[in-house]
């Protein structure tokens, strides 16, 4: 189990685990560490392995097993804990965000995931479409994690991902980019990072806008 971990100014940390284990073996790492597992064992292996990663994940950010708990829209909590967090996964990578002060917001998608090019029009609007060039996977990756990240920090699945969520113009960097957005009254700082084949978007929250 190799985790990376990073530290922001806001002080949210994210943990990374690039997953190449396998839902038995997750399963042992869990039973190790005195975490939970008997009511994923029956699960289809594809969910053992996401929630089993997913407690691992979670004991070592915060040194212990702890219990996530869901609210009706199935965001993330700790059992106890006055803390926020977001959580995130590929096939091949598990992602956590920590926040003590404020609510956050955390997506990752493959760096080579084409398909979002294909629905552009169901998340960017006429606006986006203008800056963001048809063909530049990368830019479509950074926007589409960009959104779901702000939809996972204000906790509502409802939100309209084309409108609701307006992208300021960005240009994708080499490892890291900075992006700016709008939802409601609240303006988000985004960072996207290139961690090996995936990107990772952390949304913040920086200041409540007049209307």
């Amino acid at each position: 189990m190799s985790v990376q971990e990073m530290t922001y100014p806001s002080g949210t940390r994210v943990l990374l685990w690039r997953l190449d284990e396998d839902a038995p073996r997750l399963l042992d790492l869990c039973r190790e560490q005195g975490i939970q597992v008997d009511d994923i064992a029956d699960l289809p292996v594809k969910r053992q392995r996401e929630k089993a990663a997913e407690r691992l994940l979670l004991c070592q950010a915060f040194g212990r097993p702890v219990t996530m708990l869901h609210d009706g829209q199935g965001a993330p909590s700790v059992e106890g804990m006055d803390v926020n967090i977001s959580i995130t996964h590929t096939m091949r990578l598990v992602a956590l965000a920590v926040n003590k002060q404020q609510i956050i917001g955390l997506d990752a998608e493959q760096a080579d995931r084409h398909q979002v090019i294909k629905v552009r029009g169901k998340y960017l609007n006429s606006n986006e479409q203008r800056f963001i060039a048809d063909d530049n996977i990368t830019s479509h990756i950074i926007a589409w994690t960009a959104k779901e990240a702000i939809i996972k920090a204000e906790r509502n699945s409802a939100i309209d991902w084309t409108d609701g969520i307006c992208l300021e113009p960005f240009v994708p960097g080499t490892g890291e980019t900075r992006l700016w957005a709008r939802y409601g009254n609240h303006r988000y700082r985004l960072t996207a990072i290139v961690h090996q084949d995936h990107y990772i978007t952390v949304a913040e929250p920086t200041e409540h806008l007049t209307q």
